[in-house]
């Protein structure tokens, strides 16, 4: 009895090895990853000041990228997460009030932020949608650039991050969105410019900048768990189905699917209702060139 004691330590001794090395192991991959430095040499970008170039860089931030969804209405940052397992992570806080990027932030600091999802001291930027942002035109970059230099200024400090271990091994072994920027080029010619307008280009352009692939995918065909019991929608013609583009338009911007349905709070339609039709129209003329798929894993 005795030796089957000593053996039944043993191997949760060394369970408990193994399990420790184990994280020892994701922490070390993952925080090597986390503090990797990036430089970038497409830093610089004409940042206008004229109301026009104002107001069209807010309809891209309100509507287009949809910033409040993750900073909040008044963009001086909200919590993403605080658990004990996946960690504590906020959104930073993009005014010039207490706490801001706004008040030291220059132009370049912006654009490696915003394009390539990197801080001032190089570092990748935790759940930053770079992924998406990256392909935002000069034009649209710099607009919205010259609008988030002029919202209010809010008082909001925001608590230093902590990437917990749940996090951390979700980032290694799925599509978890730990750290975008290693998915976006370092360098290279920039995207090719789409000129607005109500084509597919276009439309295609809207759902990769305002992030809608990112839930949808590249291919829109959904099926990606975005909260419990919930997956994102199949938005090709095989998930669309008889939708009328008034059905499309009444859904971006009322959240009310065909059937009466009310669509769930992850869907940002209170952003999306801000699209005006003829970027409306480019979407929808977008997802209906897409060939059908299923939805995956169907």
């Amino acid at each position: 009895m005795k030796r089957v004691i000593k053996w039944v330590g043993v191997a949760l001794a060394g369970l408990v090895g193994v399990i420790l090395l184990a994280i020892a192991v994701v922490y070390a991959v993952t925080s090597s990853r986390m503090s990797k430095v990036y430089t970038f040499n497409d830093l610089q970008l004409a940042v206008p000041t004229d109301s026009a170039s104002i107001a069209s860089g807010q309809h891209f931030v309100q509507a287009i990228a949809k910033c409040a969804t993750c900073h909040g209405d008044n963009l001086a940052g909200k919590v993403f997460v605080d658990d004990p397992v996946m960690g504590r992570i906020y959104s930073a806080n993009l005014t010039r009030g207490k706490g801001g990027i706004g008040s030291s932030y220059t132009d370049a600091d912006y654009v490696r932020a915003i394009r390539h999802g990197v801080a001032r001291d190089g570092r990748p930027l935790v759940t930053m949608p770079t992924d998406a942002f990256y392909y935002i035109s000069d034009k649209d970059l710099a607009n919205s650039i010259a609008y988030l230099k002029t919202i209010p200024a809010v008082d909001a400090v925001v608590p230093a991050k902590r990437v917990g271990p749940l996090a951390r091994v979700l980032y290694l072994t799925t599509d978890f969105p730990l750290v975008q920027a290693e998915k976006v080029p370092t360098t290279g010619p920039r995207p090719p410019i789409v000129t607005p307008g109500p084509t597919r280009e276009y439309g295609d352009y809207l759902a990769t900048t305002g992030s809608c692939k990112s839930c949808h995918l590249q291919d829109l065909s959904g099926g990606v768990p975005i909260e419990k019991n919930l997956l994102s929608a199949n938005l090709t013609p095989t998930g669309i189905g008889n939708w009328s583009e008034a059905d499309f338009r009444k859904s971006l911007r009322s959240g009310i699917r065909p059937d009466g349905r009310v669509l769930s709070a992850v869907m940002p339609w209170p952003y999306t209702r801000l699209l005006t039709d003829e970027e409306i129209h480019a979407l929808w003329l977008y997802i209906h060139s897409v060939p059908p798929r299923n939805a995956r894993g169907h």
